[in-house]
């Protein structure tokens, strides 16, 4: 599990405590691999660069292998400024690019894997409006990827909602799918709910192996997956949610994919705007209970355990045990 497994934790700004508790909470499960992300958007907030100095510093001192999710567009130098939209396209798709080159210089012995934009068929981290056939994206992506490349940084374009064909096909026309390492997978089998809008659907699912498979086809045999989960709070009464989620985690842990994270490890403030609603999308509750550990206003762990934390964390002690022996 320590070579394939890992986590997703996005870490809100400023939130220090929130880190802490994800390194302390990914020590006793044994994980090393951690998905997170540096906002490109908040990039241009004051104090911003003390924040990810202190982020990715603490996140290098445990011994995190960190792929890092590079997106978020600056709303001042999108498309549509009067919009305050970080899902708009920037107008000048090279500085995406030039922002990949100063992570590389400031953080890139504090990350091993760069991850370019995320859900990029979401409209509310990349209005289709603005590029309806994402050639700005593709743009966008092959120069970044480049100058990764030349800095030594290997990539992974950021995992779609859904597996989108045709996304994928103008990805590959698009030259896209040839500049980057890895292509990821986003896929939660069992997490449709009547209003969610990004979930995958039942007639859609039939497994790991297809959908990798799938992906495969389209895209080539490097895929991971850097997001799978599933809410323990949702729509449908009376379902033993904490329980489905042990399951369908030892499930995921099955996947024929060189990596897999699960999103993620605590569940989201409710206090917090997701950032589907901070870009005018609706409120979706189970986003808010994807986590292993349920929130505290400390980020407490100990007594807020679900029980698929537990189960990872019995793993841990018996890999631990053989290891030893």
């Amino acid at each position: 599990m320590a070579d394939t497994f890992g986590i997703c934790q996005w870490f809100h700004f400023r939130r220090y405590r929130q880190v802490e508790a994800t390194i302390e909470g990914l020590a006793e499960l044994g994980v090393r691999h951690l998905r997170t992300g540096i906002s490109w958007a908040d990039y241009h907030r004051p104090g911003s660069v003390e924040w990810y100095d202190w982020q990715m510093r603490s996140l290098s001192e445990a011994g995190l292998a960190v792929l890092l999710s590079v997106w978020h567009t600056p709303p001042s130098i999108s498309l549509d400024p009067a919009r305050r939209s970080t899902a708009v396209p920037p107008a000048r798709t090279r500085d995406f690019a030039d922002f990949v080159d100063t992570i590389i210089e400031r953080w890139g012995d504090q990350f091993d894997v760069l991850e370019l934009w995320n859900e990029p068929n979401n409209p509310y981290k990349w209005d289709p409006r603005y590029d309806p056939d994402h050639t700005r994206f593709a743009a966008l992506i092959r120069d970044a990827a480049h100058w990764a490349r030349v800095r030594g940084k290997p990539t992974v374009l950021g995992g779609v909602t859904h597996l989108d064909r045709t996304f994928a096909g103008r990805m590959s026309e698009l030259g896209v799918v040839d500049m980057v390492d890895v292509v990821a997978c986003h896929s939660f089998p069992e997490m449709w709910e009547p209003h969610a809008t990004d979930w995958d659907h039942p007639d859609h699912w039939f497994g790991w192996e297809h959908r990798v498979e799938e992906h495969e086809c389209w895209y080539g045999p490097r895929v991971w997956v850097t997001e799978t989960g599933f809410a323990t709070s949702g729509k449908t009464p009376g379902v033993p949610r904490e329980e489905l989620q042990v399951e369908l985690l030892q499930a995921a842990l099955q996947a024929p994919v060189e990596r897999l994270y699960w999103y993620g490890l605590l569940d989201l403030d409710p206090a917090l705007v997701a950032i589907e609603e901070s870009n005018s999308g609706p409120r979706e509750e189970p986003e808010y209970h994807m986590g292993l550990i349920r929130f505290s206003p400390r980020y407490r762990l100990s007594g807020y355990e679900k029980p698929a934390y537990e189960f990872l964390r019995a793993r841990a002690a018996v890999e631990a045990v053989g290891a030893d022996s």
